[in-house]
């Protein structure tokens, strides 16, 4: 997207609706930013905070920290505690401060995101797309103090505790997870994502000759390299893209981007597949690819202590390579395997593909 005027260069599936992980915290910290509330304020830390999984700050129930040591934890060591502690005591409740997120959202333009909670992790309804990432990123960068945080590369914050009434403070050293910020020229400033449904995602920033562009991917398995790919393909060919129809979409051979990375669970079922092709035998719902069969393996064992039948298939790539794509069925009826891929939807905050399953091989016990 070239970010002076929202306009977008290249898209591929920029409008499919996936879990955008910590990327989800760019909309955390502009509407705290936008809030009111002073920087310096200090906000109690509560015990329901601390509970949320890694990555975090391991505040402590009963410490204080600044709302602006909060945004510092939150953007640049992706912490999901100090987005609890921000949520609660901004808005009163999480539940409150995530219903003003998906609003502030939608005042934005990005219509197509729903936020259930202010960290990323995965959640039912708690979703987002390419596209509207882009947007909020961009927005988010016209607020001098979050484009100060997100071009920070190390940083430290400070959260205090009263001990037998004195104030102890506890330095919390913090760095920013956008390695392009090390090792890409132009980069000011991004956000990172992963969960095990997002897989690796990332929104942020590059400026070069005067040109700032804007890049979002969700559900990548190779973060950095497509992200430097899109980029450099963005400031390779900004004339000729900035003077074609308002986003037109390039092909993905253009980019060179390898689409058998993307993970497969986190694709949404088809819209269109009333009818199995003549050559199936019922369906499959594939919930995960993998380069590592240990991965696939230990994901297997999930689903199958669910009550799930799962197991592995392996496939043969070009150049030489594997994938380890991990499967749940077969069902012979599609209303069957989209009651079950929703079910794993609710379970596990996974988007299964439903694929048509093949037939079986005909022999003297199985006539066609």
């Amino acid at each position: 997207m070239d970010a002076a005027t929202g306009k977008i260069l290249y898209q591929k599936d920029s409008e499919l609706r996936l879990p955008p992980a910590s990327t989800t915290k760019v909309v955390t910290a502009v509407l705290a930013l936008e809030s009111g509330r002073k920087l310096s304020e200090s906000i109690t830390v509560s015990k329901a905070a601390t509970r949320v999984p890694a990555s975090k700050l391991y505040l402590r129930p009963g410490q204080t920290i600044t709302i602006e040591h909060l945004l510092y934890g939150i953007l640049l060591s992706s912490a999901n505690d100090a987005s609890m502690v921000l949520a609660e005591g901004i808005a009163g409740s999480v539940e409150r401060y995530t219903e003003l997120m998906t609003k502030k959202a939608h005042d934005i333009g990005a219509l197509n995101s729903n936020f259930t909670n202010p960290h990323g992790l995965t959640a039912p309804d708690h979703y987002s797309t390419a596209r509207d990432l882009a947007i909020l990123f961009r927005y988010a960068m016209k607020n001098a103090t979050f484009r100060e945080i997100v071009q920070t590369k190390i940083s430290s914050v400070s959260s205090n505790a009263i001990v037998r009434k004195r104030t102890v403070a506890r330095r919390i050293s913090v760095r920013n997870h956008n390695r392009l910020l090390w090792n890409f020229d132009g980069a000011i400033g991004g956000k990172t994502g992963y969960t095990y449904a997002a897989q690796k995602c990332f929104v942020g920033a590059v400026a070069r000759n005067g040109v700032t562009l804007i890049v979002s991917i969700l559900g990548a398995r190779d973060q950095w390299g497509d992200t430097k790919k899109l980029l450099e393909y963005g400031f390779d060919n900004y004339q000729t893209l900035e003077t074609q129809p308002a986003g037109k979409t390039s092909t993905s051979e253009q980019v060179n981007i390898r689409t058998d990375r993307i993970s497969a669970s986190i694709i949404a079922p088809p819209e269109d597949n009333k009818s199995k092709p003549a050559d199936a035998d019922g369906y499959l719902l594939q919930v995960g690819s993998f380069r590592e069969r240990e991965r696939a393996e230990s994901l297997v064992k999930q689903f199958s202590a669910d009550g799930f039948e799962a197991f592995v298939e392996t496939i043969s790539l070009t150049g030489g390579q594997t994938t380890y794509r991990v499967r749940v069925g077969p069902y012979a009826e599609l209303l069957e395997a989209q009651e079950i891929a929703q079910e794993i939807l609710h379970k596990s905050g996974l988007r299964v593909l439903i694929l048509p399953a093949p037939a079986a091989p005909q022999t003297a016990d199985n006539p066609s």
